[in-house]
Order: structure tokens, then sequence, then C-alpha cells
């Protein structure tokens, strides 16, 4: 039984007789039932459009009424709300009837006249089904959770090269995954939005499941994504496949989902291929340093790394002088760069950028100037846009404002930038930082007052918190090291061990008061979490004897 009519599944009904249908509005107790009855209407044309405001759990129709009828009123709330189960109610046993109703997907098909038990004991049963799919469903999110966060621990043991070579080679067949290859190569990933938008989320959530499907045939690509649109691939060459296939191939499902049928810009870096396991690391290392200047490199290709970038930063402070390039003043790159990029990456961006608008003209203090000007109002727009100020800004780094003193040569004004984009990214990181705890700490106060209702769910929080739930369970995985269904059963353990410390409740009794409506299930997972049942966790406290449960 439901304590908040928000957490009840919602019914509603379409029937044309007034007295059947204010008979079963009235004869059954609905919120005592664990059921919130949200609407009804005398014919499938009125109920429709309540139907699509009111979205119900479960919808009771007639199937004889006027101007539309049941089958036709269940047929396109079918296609409209795929999740909302139906009942029908006929006065008619034809087969022909009851066919029509199966293909169209509803759950159940009773004759009139029914009483209101056996329509409430029809109704009990589809909500038994509708709470086995949510939990299936939070299983299943539960499960992706867990493989992102496994995928992204095992990439980072394969590119560290802190472990060796057989720890990480049974971590990875623990997850299925062989990792003996003729070659291999790293493949560095970044999808680019105008700014953390909920869309943008959303849409990173698509491609994640996208691109899972994508390299389910195989194990030649190990993809992990280590932040909101960020995603690094370890490619190897193994089963006749080779690497410049395992890129091609990509690149070309990248140029039909991102580039055609999501409009979303992309930057990859391609690596220099290996032949061992533990040159991996020095692999990823050089690729890290192109991928680190993704924001100006060209879009929507993979760029492939080649030995001379190796150099390229060296030679950087002996450019020939040449005109302003105004072409390359591109601040919707530099923007961004603020939004998505890292402070160690600053001085990375900042001399590529310089060097492309720039091979040594700003030499004149004027150009400098109205360079120097041009990124500050870069920084400023996304500060804005962030929540802070240009005061802000000057309580991070002091010398904002302070532009002429850094206009004496071209390197005192990369500084300048570096240290002012430093700033920002600071001022960003920290916005997140305290935005995420506030979140983190509001969703957690949040699911200590709900525990104990069973049909608390990710969604449920992430609407609580105003986040979608795929955004939110990304935020909730970073932020605190474990899926949102691996917290939620710590709290309910936690109090569950609490209650057999401290109570002769029954173990039945203590499953329902911790939110679960199988005690069974509830013992279970009990066991699976603690190393003990229930009971056993019981007999091993200090209780006396003669409070113990007998069960």
């Amino acid at each position: 039984m439901m304590g908040e009519t928000e957490t009840m599944l919602k019914i509603f009904l379409a029937e044309d007789e007034i007295v059947m249908r204010e008979g079963i509005r009235n004869n059954i107790a609905w919120q005592e039932e664990g059921f919130e009855f949200v609407g009804e209407a005398s014919d499938g044309e009125l109920a429709y459009p309540m139907i699509q405001k009111l979205k119900p759990d479960i919808l009771i129709t007639d199937i004889r009424m006027p101007f539309m009828d049941g089958l036709e009123l269940s047929r396109i709330v079918k296609q409209e709300l795929p999740d909302t189960s139906i009942l029908i109610l006929s006065g008619y046993g034809e087969f022909d009837y009851a066919k029509e109703a199966i293909s169209i997907g509803v759950e159940d098909y009773l004759l009139k006249p029914v009483t209101s038990a056996q329509l409430l004991e029809a109704i009990r049963r589809i909500a038994e089904k509708i709470y086995g799919r949510r939990g299936r469903q939070e299983e299943t999110k539960n499960e992706k959770e867990q493989r992102t966060l496994t995928k992204r621990r095992l990439f980072r043991h394969i590119v560290s090269g802190e472990h060796s070579f057989s720890e990480v080679l049974k971590e990875a067949r623990e997850q299925e995954i062989e990792l003996a290859a003729e070659r291999y190569n790293v493949l560095m990933l970044q999808l680019f939005f105008e700014d953390g938008t909920e869309t943008f989320y959303e849409k990173d959530e698509a491609f994640e499941d996208h691109m899972e499907q994508f390299f389910a045939y195989g194990s030649s690509v190990i993809c992990a994504k280590l932040s909101c649109g960020e995603y690094h691939l370890v490619l190897k060459e193994e089963n006749g496949v080779t690497l410049e296939q395992l890129k091609n191939a990509i690149e070309q499902e990248l140029e039909i989902y991102l580039c055609g049928e999501n409009k979303i810009d992309y930057a990859a870096v391609y690596g220099i291929p290996v032949t061992r396991f533990s040159e991996i690391k020095k692999c990823y290392e050089e690729a890290n340093l192109l991928f680190a200047k993704r924001y100006s490199l060209e879009k929507n290709k993979i760029t492939e790394q080649v030995k001379k970038i190796e150099n390229e930063m060296e030679t950087k402070e002996t450019l020939d002088l040449g005109e302003l390039n105004v072409s390359g003043i591109d601040r919707r790159q530099v923007e961004q760069f603020l939004y998505t990029g890292r402070k160690e990456e600053v001085s990375g961006f900042v001399d590529d950028y310089f060097r492309k608008i720039s091979n040594g003209s700003l030499q004149s203090v004027l150009l400098r100037q109205y360079v120097l000007m041009d990124l500050y109002v870069s920084a400023v727009s996304v500060l804005e846009k962030s929540g802070y100020t240009s005061e802000n800004l000057l309580e991070q780094y002091k010398d904002a404002q302070k532009m002429e003193i850094f206009l004496g040569t071209a390197g005192q004004a990369r500084e300048y930038i570096k240290n002012l984009f430093g700033a920002v990214i600071e001022l960003r990181e920290q916005g997140m930082e305290r935005r995420y705890d506030n979140l983190i700490q509001h969703a957690k106060a949040y699911i200590e007052d709900n525990y104990n209702h069973e049909d608390i769910s990710l969604n449920m929080v992430a609407s609580e918190v105003n986040l979608s739930s795929s955004h939110f369970s990304t935020v909730f995985g970073q932020e605190t090291g474990v899926t949102f269904v691996e917290y939620l059963t710590k709290v309910r353990m936690d109090k569950a061990k609490q209650l057999l410390r401290t109570t002769g409740t029954k173990t039945t009794e203590i499953a329902f008061e911790v939110g679960f409506r199988d005690a069974h299930y509830f013992s279970n997972l009990f066991k699976k979490t603690q190393g003990c049942t229930p009971r056993e966790y019981r007999n091993r406290s200090d209780r006396p004897e003669q409070e113990q449960e007998k069960l």
C-alpha cells in the first residue's frame, strides 16, 4: 500500500454506461488499494485527450462506446503511450473481439457483468506485471551503469602502465575480453555542443548506447566513456581485421550517426600503432598530446598522429613572422574549449591557437590588444552563461583587467591568456563541484526519506533534482563511485540491519519496512550483499535470546 498519491499507479476509466462508471469509481477504495483514480470519460473521443494529459498507468475501457470504441482507443493509446496497460470490459465474448484485443497488446479482457472484486483482482495482476517490468528496467539500467564503471576502470589499467599484463589480462577476461593482439592503437573522440545543456546529455546518452551496440560484434574495441562527450578507445588488430579497417569502420559510423543523423560535430585522434601491450601507455600519452588540441583540429574527421607532432611544440618560439590570419580567430572554438576543456590542456590550446592566427604578427601592440580583447570577451561570455560575473573572474585572477601590462611581447600576451583561461576553467569546475555536491546531497536526502517506498526509482530521484534520468545517472555514478541502485540497496540493507539488531520484527515485515514488495527477494539480496541470511545476521547480534525472532 502506498503512502503518497504521486507514487501510486494511476487508473483511468472509459465507460459509456453511467451506472457502471459510477460503480467502478465509487465501489473500490482506490487509495487504500494503492491506486489513484485520475479520471473518467463516457467515450473514447472524450477519453483520448484526457489520457494524453494524465498518462495513466492502467486504462480500463469498455469495447462498445459511441464516437470512438474501446478497441480504437486502445490502439491509439498503445501507439502513443506504449507503457500504459489496458484492461478491456466487454459484454461480448466473441473470439474476434478477444483476438483483436490481444493483437493490440491489451493486458486483460473481462466479460460483463463483473464484480468489484473481480475487477480489483485483474487490476492487481496488471499492477504486478507493471512493477515487474519497472524492476527489470531498473536492473537493466543498473547493469549498464556497472558496465560503464568497470570498462572505465579496465581502460585506465590498460593505458596507465601501472599494472602487470597478467593482472590486466585477468581483469579483462572477467569481462569476457581478450587482450592478446597482433597490434594495438588508441582512438580519442570528443563530441562538441554549444554548452552543457540537458539536450546534450540526452544526445550523448543515445550516442553511448548506439556505439555500445556498434561495438558489440566483437572484442576488437575497448571503449571507455571518460566524461560527457569524451570517449577513449583501445583498438586491437585480431582475427584478420586490421587497425586501419577498424578505424575506417568507426569513422564511417561517426559520419552516419553524428554528422548525418544528429548534426553533432566531433574531433578525433588516432595514435601511432604499437606491437606490444607494454607500449600502449606511450601510445596513449603521445596521442593525448595531440588530443589536447582537439578544439582546433579539423572537425568531423579522425586526425592521424604522425611522428613530427612530437617536435611541433619545440619550434613554437622560432616561427617566422607573418600576417594576422583573421579567419583563424574562432570564438566558437574558444568557447567550446572553455566549456569542456581541462586546466592542464590550457597551455597547449593557447599556444596552438596563437600559432594558428599568427606567425608572429602579434609583435604589433595594436594586434595584440585586439586578439586579447577578443579572447577576454569570449571568456567573460562563457562565465556569464555559467552563472558568474567579471567580478568573480577578478577574484580568481586579479590581473584579468590589467591587460595593458601584458601587451609588451607576444609571449606576455600568451601568458596572460593562459592565466585567464585557467581561471575561467577553475571557476567552471568549482561551480560544477558545488552544483553537483548540492545535487548529490539533495538526492541522498531524498533517498533517505523515501527508501521505504517500493517504487522509488532513478527516474523519480532524477525528477526531484531536476535532471534527466540519463544525466543524473552519469553524475551520480561519477560523484559517488557507485550506481544509483547500488547506493539505494546499501541504504536499504543498512536500515534492515539496524532493525534486525534492535527489534524483534519479523523478516517479512522488515522487508516491507525497507521498501521491498517481495520478502523472498529481500532475503536473497541480503545474503548476496551481506554474506549471510537475515536470520544469521540477527543471531550474531548481542540481543537477549528471548528477543530473537521466532521464524
